[in-house]
């Protein structure tokens, strides 16, 4: 755990949050991120920082960063594999 911080370096939330999980926006990042309010996308992978995601929404080109805080897994929807666009 770094120096300064409050989090336990197991937090569930960065588990489960590992590439191919399906996600959403959830309730803050559709107030940071209005413009990507409702959209889902998958996870394609981790971001330049501990606590950023790269993820592909569906529809765009190119993935996109965001906090881990903005997003959240949808329930009974899962990838089997890196190639589904789900």
């Amino acid at each position: 755990m770094d120096l300064g911080s409050s989090r336990s370096p197991t937090e569930p939330s960065e588990q489960r949050l590992s590439p191919p999980t399906r996600i959403r926006m959830s309730a803050l990042g559709a107030v940071r991120c209005p413009n990507l309010a409702g959209r889902e996308g998958v996870v394609v992978g981790a971001g330049r920082y501990r606590s950023t995601v790269r993820i592909m929404f569906d529809g765009f080109r190119s993935p996109t960063s965001l906090h881990r805080s903005y997003i959240e897994p949808v329930a009974g929807k899962e990838c089997s594999s890196s190639r589904d666009r789900c």
